[in-house]
């Protein structure tokens, strides 16, 4: 007796159609793969569509008790709409645990301590507002926190990021206070939490322990310095970059919240937190130097050109220079000149000191990288070519060539531009330094002012 063979069907209308088992699971796994790549591809399309609100980012390492205070007064005090990201840094007290019953919460777990930096850059990664908040975990916020702060961001298209006063932080964001306990503090509070416009004070710098941002000042910025080892100087380091780009930083005198401070430094071992911060603070120098004297100079020469700047906003980004390599977190080899990127087939196996003896590939964020049109693919003998026209010692000045005036200042060329070299560290960093060739004021002079090169800024995760 012959076998039957068995049969799935399924009904179409008038027609009964059947499929062997081998083809139904063919069928099935090309519509599991249409179906992912559909909802991949929806998922890229809406990540980077903001919602009218506000994303309040909350990095936390340990300390649950004190988060869990945190987010009671922000859902008791924020009428607007918002999202709640919590970043945990690798906590082991149960913080990821103790969130699973909490609302409205999207957290994201680091299965080792990245520091403050590499905490925010993942929530930046996740904020979906159209404006963005950095709040400490040991704070508590009180009525009208948020609003007046938001008020105070969009009362002139030039502010870019706004602070709040508080009770425990240096600089100018403190102010002397007359509770001890926390029911003063909202006694308090809602006396001083009052819209006043007559508070609000252009600053310098702004504390990243609640630090409300506008969207397209975060997309422009960039992300934080992930360098700085464990916390202090990133938020300094944001602020200068921030009003290179021309926006103000204000410091919104009309909301108060209550900062405990430092509590999760003050749990470090005091040797490893005195370290690190030393290191932070000579990381910033090295960086940045005269930092504020020449921030004002840039901020008085923007004000002299009735506001026009360097229109490359991709290059203002990060402030990187032109004809060098990059590569991406993903481990992706690009050569960069005129704006533009060029991919280089292979260069994921490929030694890059095969290329050339003094070449470097620094690492640039995704976000940067996206915004460069792609111009092409290069295979390993064009940019060997390219390195090599790059580092000749008789080449012309032109072009991407890095020059230095006899006070020491460097400069490169980008399309006929001069850009200022920050800093020493800058062209070191990039790989700038040993291309460096002589060149007097007279004949720099015949260049226009660039955007200037930029530190660069240093990432640790895969996914920025």
């Amino acid at each position: 007796m012959k076998r039957r063979r068995r049969f799935s069907a399924r009904n179409t209308g008038n027609v009964r159609i059947s499929f062997p088992r081998l083809q139904r699971q063919t069928l099935f796994d090309q519509g599991y793969r249409s179906g992912y790549e559909k909802g991949k591809t929806a998922g890229y399309e809406d990540f980077e569509q903001p919602f009218d609100g506000t994303s309040i980012i909350i990095p936390t390492y340990n300390k649950k008790d004190l988060l869990l205070q945190c987010l009671d007064s922000i859902e008791a005090h924020t009428p607007f709409p918002y999202e709640l990201i919590v970043v945990d840094d690798g906590s082991d007290d149960g913080t990821p645990e103790a969130l699973q019953t909490r609302r409205r919460i999207r957290l994201a777990v680091h299965e080792r301590n990245r520091g403050f930096a590499g905490a925010v850059n993942t929530g930046l990664l996740m904020a979906k507002g159209k404006t963005v908040l950095i709040l400490n975990n040991d704070v508590v916020v009180a009525e009208h926190w948020l609003e007046n702060m938001l008020a105070c961001l969009y009362s002139s298209p030039d502010i870019g990021a706004v602070g709040p006063v508080t009770n425990y932080i240096g600089g100018e964001q403190q102010i002397e206070v007359p509770y001890r306990g926390l029911a003063g503090m909202k006694e308090f509070a809602a006396g001083r939490n009052r819209l006043d416009p007559a508070k609000w004070i252009d600053t310098e710098r702004l504390v990243g322990f609640c630090l409300l941002m506008k969207r397209e000042a975060v997309m422009g910025t960039g992300f934080f310095d992930e360098g700085y080892r464990v916390g202090n100087y990133e938020d300094d380091d944001w602020s200068v970059r921030l009003r290179l780009l021309g926006w103000r930083l204000v410091i919104a005198g009309d909301s108060f919240i209550h900062h405990l401070g430092s509590e999760t430094m003050r749990s470090l071992d005091n040797q490893l937190f005195e370290r690190a911060n030393q290191e932070n603070k000579d990381y910033f120098h090295l960086k940045w130097g005269q930092v504020h004297e020449r921030v004002r100079q840039t901020e008085q020469k923007r004000k002299e050109r009735d506001g026009q700047a360097f229109t490359d906003q991709v290059l203002r980004m990060e402030g990187c220079p032109v004809q060098i390599l990059a590569r991406s977190g993903a481990g992706h080899l690009y050569w960069l000149d005129q704006g533009m990127k060029y991919r280089i087939k292979d260069a994921e196996t490929a030694d890059i000191t095969t290329l050339h003896p003094s070449a470097c590939a620094i690492r640039l964020s995704q976000q940067l990288l996206r915004a460069l049109p792609l111009g092409g693919e290069w295979g390993a003998e064009e940019v060997t070519q390219a390195l090599l026209e790059a580092w000749r010692e008789d080449r012309p000045t032109g072009e991407g060539s890095v020059v230095r005036l006899p006070d020491g200042q460097l400069y490169q060329i980008d399309r006929g531009t001069s850009r200022f070299i920050w800093s020493e560290y800058a062209a070191e960093a990039w790989g700038l330094k040993d291309r460096a060739r002589p060149i007097t004021s007279e004949e720099l002079a015949a260049y226009p002012e660039g955007w200037p090169v930029l530190p660069p800024v240093r990432y640790s995760s895969v996914e920025i």
